[in-house]
């Protein structure tokens, strides 16, 4: 009742005198994205806790936290304290705000220092990552001192065993926040749990899961918290549990894996990192450890398979960056997978490896900085005395997988058809066009055929839209080029090489031919389609087709409905677009009622089938 008192009186604005507040933990931000961050504290009194915040140093705005009361028989704390999360939402990307944590509307009496954030926005950024960090000792110490105060990065990756020996709530306290929260109240930390976070409990992380707020998604409910993904500028980030999910995993009674291989086909980012705690190439005093070896058995093919070019670990407590490698066998720069282990966060080191797979293996104190530019990434490991004791330029070559026809998706390309080139790393990021005619290139990334300039509908890390020239015909040579290099392929673009689009039949008012609104024998309908091969009169690829004259195909066309062959009375380019051809047919007055597979042939190649319902 006094609290609920108290909380009407908050809200009322009356001013009635309310206690003194103290932080029992500084704010510090968690789950940031380009439009949101949820941001925590925990004090010794309960109440209405709120935080206001501005770009301005105004406070104007405020968002109402949710209060969770934590006693001594849960967390072996001697007192019982009150953890806040508010949620702030509908943020502006790439803009700075100005922070305050109240409970009941007061201030603490020992307000932090330096409580403000920056969303992400476009462009470059930077991240730290370490691990292996909570043992309290002094080289930890100077390690959390110099990242907060010598670097500026807006993200920080932990690899985990981020409290020793068993992640209790105490230690989490005494060895996490006590050294991070400078950093922590304005920048956000996204950890993966080790071994140590676990302790000896068979059950959850409990300490672990009850201080932190990551993206759920769609992670089964149980496995919440311990593992996720999220975006930062054109990079995937995933944070895996290399502890109890992963064993589930691996004897089929978890779910980590078949989320993971969704989560890795969804994303359409350029880069792709990927950070847990045991590393899958141990070389140091874990070279046996099982939890290794499940990695590299059952997570390291799936990271493989979905193109990740950064994998970070821990639990090594050393630094170790293994050459570029797939399926254990190393390779080209470029042409596999980064694997860095980043141990080096404070605990007592092990000694340095000198095996032939390794670029570099130092025992030594450090954190790893990385820099993402567009298509690049440069990593510097950083020791105490802010050495750089190695660093790496990542920057992944182009790979095209199919070019195909952008309506049937069939491996078949005529003169002036619009092509979906499908790859990796074939743009830094998603990019279409705002005008016509078609430009040349989209961030940075250009498509050529035999040397000409190919316009561009669209591009993104794993997709090209573009369109062929009317006057060439025969073997090709295609040429993708970005900022991260080149790729060149052969192609054979035939006469015709008909595509309909899916969905793209209509009547002649334009409204779609669907089952609801079915198509009627005798009726004029519109097909719209790509491949047909060359015009009438003279047109540049990338260019609108004119509405006078209008240019016809010169190839016959044919509409297969049915087992019924029907002449078009238009088949062309469609006025107003690019690549775009339509055929307008009549349909045949005695069809039944029915669904029928419609096709288009056009100098003997024949398009894909689309079904058309007819009443």
């Amino acid at each position: 009742m006094a609290l609920l008192v108290r909380v009407i009186l908050a809200l009322c604005g009356a001013a009635a005198a309310a206690p003194a507040v103290e932080l029992f933990r500084s704010p510090y931000l968690q789950n940031m994205s380009a439009d949101r961050v949820t941001i925590i504290w925990a004090a010794r009194e309960q109440g209405l806790g709120a935080v206001r915040y501005s770009t301005d140093r105004s406070f104007s705005q405020r968002a109402v936290a949710r209060m969770r009361e934590f006693r001594p028989t849960e967390t072996g704390q001697s007192l019982t304290y009150y953890e806040y999360r508010a949620d702030l939402t509908a943020l502006t990307p790439g803009v700075d705000y100005f922070y305050q944590v109240t409970v009941d509307g007061q201030l603490p009496t020992n307000p932090p220092e330096d409580t403000r954030f920056r969303t992400p926005g476009p462009g470059s950024f930077q991240f730290l990552a370490f691990g292996d960090s909570g043992q309290g000792t002094t080289e930890q110490q100077a390690l959390a001192i110099r990242m907060a105060t010598r670097e500026s990065p807006d993200l920080v990756l932990h690899t985990g065993d981020i409290a020793y020996p068993a992640g209790t709530f105490s230690q989490f306290e005494d060895n996490y926040f006590a050294y991070y929260s400078p950093l922590m109240r304005r920048v956000p930390f996204f950890p993966s749990p080790g071994n140590h976070d676990y302790g000896d409990r068979p059950g959850p992380p409990t300490a672990y899961l009850a201080i932190h707020a990551v993206p759920f998604g769609d992670v089964p409910p149980r496995d919440q918290g311990r593992y996720y993904s999220f975006d930062w500028g054109n990079v995937h980030f995933i944070s895996l549990d290399s502890n109890v999910p992963l064993m589930a995993a691996a004897n089929g009674t978890g779910g980590m894996l078949e989320w993971l291989e969704r989560d890795l086909q969804r994303t359409r980012q350029f880069w792709r990192v990927v950070y847990f705690h045991h590393p899958p190439y141990p070389t140091s005093d874990h070279t046996n450890d099982p939890n290794s070896k499940l990695v590299r058995d059952i997570v390291v093919p799936l990271l493989e398979r979905y193109d990740v070019q950064l994998v970070l670990g821990g639990h090594e407590h050393n630094y170790q960056r293994r050459k570029s490698s797939l399926s254990g066998v190393i390779v080209p720069d470029g042409a596999g997978v980064v694997y860095i282990v980043t141990g080096g966060g404070g605990a007592a080191l092990y000694a340095a490896s000198n095996r032939p797979d390794l670029e570099a293996s130092k025992s030594v104190h450090h954190y790893v900085r990385g820099e993402f530019q567009g298509p690049r990434l440069t990593l510097r490991a950083i020791d105490l005395n802010g050495t750089e004791i190695d660093s790496v330029s990542l920057q992944p070559k182009p790979r095209i997988d199919a070019i195909v026809n952008a309506a049937s998706f069939i491996p078949a390309l005529a003169p002036g058809s619009v092509v979906t080139i499908f790859g990796g790393q074939l743009a830094p990021e998603p990019n279409q066009f705002t005008r016509m005619p078609l430009p040349m290139d989209l961030s940075g990334t250009s498509v050529s055929l035999n040397g000409r300039m190919l316009p561009l509908f669209y591009v993104s890390p794993m997709q090209i839209n573009t369109q062929l020239p009317f006057d060439t015909t025969g073997q090709a040579a295609l040429r993708v080029r970005t900022s991260n290099g080149d790729k060149d392929v052969m192609v054979t673009i035939n006469d015709a090489a008909p595509g309909i689009f899916g969905g793209s039949a209509f009547h002649a008012n334009n409204a779609s031919v669907t089952a609801s609104e079915p198509a009627e024998g005798g009726e004029a309908v519109v097909l719209y389609l790509t491949g047909l091969g060359t015009v009438s009169g003279p047109i540049a690829a990338g260019e609108p087709a004119p509405v006078s004259p209008l240019l016809t195909t010169r190839a016959p066309v044919e509409v297969q409905i049915g087992s019924t062959s029907v002449s078009p009375f238009f088949a062309g380019l469609s006025p107003g677009s690019v690549g775009l051809y339509q055929v307008n047919v009549v349909l045949p007055g005695n069809l039944s009622p029915g669904d029928y597979q419609v096709r288009v042939t056009a100098r003997g190649a024949s398009s894909n089938s689309v079904t058309l319902p007819v009443r």
